[in-house]
């Protein structure tokens, strides 16, 4: 038990120390995109609102080649959603689910249905999903390969808090565990077009 607490820590330090590399006086520019499939693991961390959060988040998508899946709670973002929408124009495969009660029965101010609205008219696949107290979920898994989490809501006010935002580049392993769960709250999801 002992020896486990050990090896546990030290990867968690050996992880810390990466992170803080990559992090420690770096501006987005510096910090390479995932250049092929043979590309080191690599992690990339920004938070909000000063310092890069949202321009990650977009940077991650514009990454995408094949598919994207997001998992929100909060969802409104007009920058995330054209990044999305440009994202399906060059093929990639968009698929979303989302909090139902947030971004439909109790969006008062309709962002969220905006939000949603402009995805469905570009064939976005929707789901939303009312199966917990809340769907907090916030994620993004780009090409079955990269993951996106952190604090950060999908959503304008985002903007307006501290926020965090954690990249995993290159670790197919840890997208599988991702998608897996994703999967299975789209599954569960409602199609967003029969609840207009």
């Amino acid at each position: 038990m002992r020896r486990c607490c050990i090896i546990f820590l030290s990867v968690a330090l050996c992880c810390a120390a990466e992170l803080l590399a990559q992090v420690g006086g770096r501006t987005d520019a510096d910090v390479p995109r995932p250049a092929s499939v043979d590309a080191p693991r690599t992690i990339e961390a920004a938070f909000g609102p000063e310092m890069g959060a949202e321009a990650l988040i977009i940077r991650v998508i514009a990454t995408a080649k094949i598919s994207i899946r997001l998992a929100g709670f909060a969802f409104s973002s007009p920058v995330i959603v054209a990044e999305l929408i440009s994202a399906k124009k060059r093929g990639v495969d968009v698929q979303v689910v989302v909090d139902r009660r947030h971004n439909i029965d109790e969006d008062e101010k309709g962002i969220g249905r905006k939000a949603l609205a402009l995805l469905a008219k570009s064939n976005v696949a929707i789901r939303t999903n009312s199966n917990y107290r809340i769907f907090h979920d916030k994620y993004i898994i780009v090409d079955a390969r990269h993951v996106q989490t952190g604090s950060y809501n999908y959503a304008v006010s985002s903007n307006k808090n501290s926020e965090n935002v954690l990249v995993v580049w290159n670790d197919p392993s840890l997208a599988a565990t991702y998608l897996q769960h994703w999967e299975s709250r789209f599954k569960a999801g409602t199609d967003y077009s029969m609840q207009k």
